[in-house]
C-alpha cells in the first residue's frame, strides 16, 4: 500500500538530473519526521484540552491523580509569598513569569519508555499555575527559590517614597480694592474738575 510519503520527488542521484523529475517508492525520512512532529503536536494539543476538560469537571476529580499542592500566603506586611508542590520536575524543566500583575508558572516533562517486548510509551505532563499579584506588591523585585520539591515564589510590599519636607511658600499680593470705595473716588474726581 503506498502513502503520500512514498510519492517524494527522487533528487538524490545523477540519474535525477537527466531523467527529470520522478517518484520513488522508498519513504522519504525527512517527510516522515515532519509528519510524526506535527502528530505529536496534535497529541499534546489534545491532552492538554481533555486536561482542562477533566479539571473543569468535578466529578472526575475522585478519578485524577491529586494535583500538586499549593499554599498562597495573601500579601501581608511582608508582601506576596506563594510555594508549589513541583517535586516532579526538575530545575530546566520550570519557568516563572511575570506577565503584567500575573504570576505564571509552567513545568513541562516528557517521558519516553521502551519495555523488554518492544513496546514504546510516551508521556507528556504540564503543570501550569497563574496567581494574581496584589496592586501594593513589587512585581518587578519577584524572587523564586527551589527547596526539597516545593518552589517558592515571593514579591516584597512596594515601599511607599518618603515625602521629603518642604516649605510652601506664602503669595502676598495687593490687597484689591473694594468696589463701593472705587466708585465713591470716581465721584468725587468728577467735582473737581
Amino acid at each position: 500500500m503506498l502513502c503520500r510519503m512514498h510519492l517524494v520527488p527522487f533528487a538524490s542521484s545523477s540519474l535525477a538530473t537527466r531523467l527529470g523529475t520522478m517518484k520513488t517508492l522508498w519513504p522519504n525520512p525527512e517527510a516522515i519526521f515532519t509528519e510524526l512532529q506535527q502528530e505529536m503536536e496534535r497529541a499534546r494539543e489534545f491532552m492538554s484540552g481533555f486536561e482542562q476538560l477533566l479539571s473543569s469537571q468535578g466529578s472526575f476529580a475522585a478519578d485524577r491523580a491529586p494535583a500538586p499542592s499549593t499554599a498562597v500566603a495573601p500579601a501581608s506586611s511582608d508582601g506576596f509569598s506563594v510555594c508549589q508542590d513541583v517535586k516532579d520536575f526538575a530545575p530546566e524543566q520550570l519557568s516563572v513569569k511575570v506577565v503584567g500583575r500575573k504570576v505564571m508558572l509552567v513545568g513541562q516533562k516528557e517521558t519516553q519508555n521502551t519495555d523488554e517486548n518492544g513496546s514504546f510509551s510516551y508521556k507528556y505532563e504540564v503543570l501550569k499555575r497563574e496567581w494574581d499579584v496584589p496592586k501594593d506588591v513589587d512585581a518587578e523585585a519577584l524572587s523564586c527559590s527551589l527547596s526539597g520539591g516545593q518552589l517558592r515564589i515571593e514579591a516584597p510590599r512596594r515601599a511607599l517614597p518618603a515625602a521629603p519636607e518642604r516649605n510652601v511658600p506664602i503669595e502676598v499680593s495687593p490687597a484689591a480694592p473694594q468696589p463701593g470705595a472705587a466708585a465713591e473716588d470716581g465721584a468725587t474726581g468728577g467735582a473737581k474738575a
